[in-house]
């Protein structure tokens, strides 16, 4: 079946410097940038184009002056004005970027800049403890806080005639980004990717989804993760602003000083706001009483100016439900959101708000987004189609048609870095295997169904593979079996573990006196048995939440008397 695709009009980048040029010439007093200011006296800080392209090739040639130059450089900090321009300093003119994440433990901190080469880090100050206790020979530590001195004496460079960042040039097609998968060094592969790759994902979105001028869209998401990266450049590249957020629980009030009107985030997020918004009516005089006779009117502008026109129907019911707008800034009219599927129900919801909502898939290895609904299809049931460009096939599909998900075109990366065994397992003639399970809809739009490994997404967009955290508590001789997951929803999520022990090594550590142990062994032990059987077993996910950044730590443990094939719980 055909569908209608649009065909938004972009411009030629292969690199972040063709980026900067472009926006530079064509946006420069326009704001870039916004974010929270309490000196300012709106509350607001801004940045012009103009005073980011400055701030860029100023920074760039103070890293350069510092030898920096084709080094690999870890930008490691908040989601913030400092971040981003300092990620765009060193792919515009310097070298290249490692982004991290920023609650990396120390050890895991030194493995990655170890593994990845890097000779400099720029950091936020309140990493300065931790990055204390990272001692590579040679690497140069750069806190955030002194980012306006680097800038300075940037600026005194250029003047005294410096030509670094004029000089540098940009291989699109090698390695710029190097960026990692997962917070422990155990697992995560880095994932090289080129300049190129991220240029050609950020016109395929922008000929997609109709990005203006006067749009702003509220940036939350953790900077180093390349779904952040993309569509924050996206809105740049458009000429449209950018707003921080630095607190999901601080939100709705960012919505309301920012007034933005594009939102990408994430299902945690979304169903966050529902909540806020459904706590809004309920809270407000009246308000339950409001909302009903809203939803009448929604159904009438449904069944008939939704016949004549998607857009005019949508505006009706932005008018209708003023009340909802105004608690979201009252601008907003998009949310894109990606990284887990969204609730029908919350889908289907924000529409009839008269929000257009946008799902998306994408991975690290492809730049990242791969599949979208855009300007003439949405649906809560899928991921839409393939971007510009990009090559899909479902292989060795079943009787429904579901099988391994695979692309192919100029947004895959180059590969693993300094590792060909995990490259040659998911590249074959340019295909990406994605890890994950897709059947084609009536429509030729793809839904994504499962995956080899499932992930807990949070509010924070940030994933957790409920296999990582397994591997490390199981491979300790007390545990037999474990399953992490999460319990509660939207922004109050807490990850468990249900561990199944070894009663043999069990009743050793605690000293047992019992006869060979058997399938129902831990079924006889007595009260004060399985106390002391829990707090052994909370020292070993102690041990292991040590290891890992504070978002991946388990909160809650429940101890099994049965094995995970059998469904009672212990």
């Amino acid at each position: 079946m055909k569908h209608k695709t649009p065909e938004y009009p972009t411009w030629e980048i292969r690199d972040f410097r063709d980026l900067l040029d472009g926006m530079e010439q064509r946006y420069d007093d326009n704001i870039a940038y916004l974010w929270r200011d309490p000196l300012a006296e709106d509350g607001i800080a801004a940045r012009t184009y103009a005073d980011m392209a400055r701030d860029v090739k100023s920074l760039a040639a103070y890293l350069c002056a510092m030898g920096l130059e084709h080094k690999k450089i870890a930008v490691c900090g908040k989601n913030s004005y400092r971040w981003s321009i300092s990620f765009l300093a060193i792919v515009c003119g310097c070298g290249v970027a490692v982004p991290l994440d920023r609650e990396l433990s120390a050890a895991a901190l030194t493995k990655f800049l170890t593994d990845a080469e890097c000779d400099a880090i720029l950091y936020e100050d309140d990493m300065r403890d931790k990055l204390s206790a990272v001692t590579l020979d040679g690497l140069l530590k750069m806190p955030l806080s002194l980012a306006d001195t680097y800038l300075s004496q940037g600026d005194a460079l250029r003047e005294a005639g410096s030509r670094s960042y004029e000089n540098h040039t940009v291989d699109a097609d090698a390695l710029g980004v190097l960026v990692y998968t997962a917070g422990n060094p155990g697992i995560s592969r880095g994932v090289m990717l080129s300049q190129h790759n991220l240029c050609a994902d950020i016109m395929a979105v922008c000929s997609r989804f109709r990005i203006r001028e006067d749009d702003r869209m509220l940036s939350h998401l953790p900077p180093h993760q390349v779904y952040q990266i993309t569509t924050s450049m996206s809105a740049l590249y458009c000429g449209a602003s950018v707003a921080f957020n630095d607190s999901v629980r601080r939100m709705p009030s960012d919505l309301s000083l920012f007034r933005p009107t594009v939102m990408v985030t994430v299902p945690a997020v979304v169903e966050f706001l529902s909540r806020f918004i459904e706590k809004g009516y309920a809270e407000a005089r009246g308000g339950k009483l409001l909302l009903g006779v809203q939803k009448t009117a929604t159904g009438i502008v449904s069944n008939t100016l939704g016949i004549v026109s998607k857009r005019t129907a949508e505006k009706s019911r932005r008018s209708i439900y003023s009340t909802v707008h105004s608690f979201l800034g009252g601008r907003l009219r998009a949310v894109i959101v990606g990284a887990a599927p969204l609730k029908e129900s919350v889908f289907r919801q924000l529409e009839k708000y008269g929000y257009a909502v946008y799902s998306g898939y994408g991975l690290t290895e492809a730049s990242p987004i791969a599949l979208m609904h855009h300007d003439m299809y949405r649906a809560p049931d899928d991921v839409g189609y393939p971007i510009p460009g990009l090559e899909v096939r479902i292989d060795d599909p079943d009787d429904n048609g579901i099988g391994a998900l695979c692309i192919k075109g100029p947004t895959v990366m180059l590969g693993y870095y300094q590792n060909e065994e995990a490259t040659a397992a998911v590249l074959h003639d340019g295909w990406l295997s994605t890890g994950d399970f897709a059947q084609m809809t009536e429509s030729c739009a793809i839904r994504i169904t499962g995956s080899e490994k499932p992930a807990i997404v949070l509010p924070t967009g940030k994933k957790i593979v409920p296999a990582e955290l397994e591997s490390y508590i199981s491979a300790h001789p007390l545990v037999s079996a474990c399953k992490v997951y999460a319990e509660g929803e939207g922004g109050e999520l807490t990850l468990c573990v249900s561990v199944y022990p070894d009663f043999a090594q069990l009743a050793a550590a605690l000293s047992l006196q019992t006869e060979t142990p058997d399938s129902d062994a831990l079924k006889t032990l007595s009260e004060e048995d399985t106390a002391r059987a829990k707090t052994l077993l909370l020292d070993i996910v102690r041990d292991v939440n040590a290891q890992l950044p504070q978002y991946k730590h388990i909160k809650k443990l429940v101890v099994r008397k049965t094995p995970f094939s059998e469904q009672a719980e212990g």
